[in-house]
């Protein structure tokens, strides 16, 4: 299951508005940066690098993280932008799961 459009965040200066205001929490998978949005919904952006590997790799782990987001219990009214590691390539789903739900829940997204 993905993410409905709505739930993206798409534009640079959102990107960089979370990253300059957000809540930073890193593990050996991915760093994430959280911020309250005011809007009813989660909103979720991705950032994996030409580091994790070719194109068909790095849409993999875009779709993975985006199904992590699609089955998290998160509250509302949260910008999250999630930046893929290298390592998160090899990783399997599971250990991708945990570690972002971990990641999230120290940056602040209940």
């Amino acid at each position: 299951m993905s993410l409905p459009t709505e739930q993206r965040i798409k534009r640079p200066a959102e990107f960089r508005q979370v990253f300059s205001r957000g809540r930073r929490s890193s593990n050996a998978l991915t760093n994430v940066v959280a911020m309250p949005n005011g809007l009813p919904y989660v909103r979720v952006g991705l950032s994996v690098s030409k580091r994790v590997g070719n194109a068909v790799t790095r849409n993999l782990v875009k779709r993975r993280i985006r199904s992590v987001f699609a089955n998290i219990d998160a509250s509302e009214g949260w910008d999250v932008v999630v930046t893929a590691k290298p390592e998160s390539a090899d990783a399997a789903f599971s250990d991708l799961e945990r570690s972002i739900g971990k990641s999230v829940k120290r940056a602040g997204v209940e």
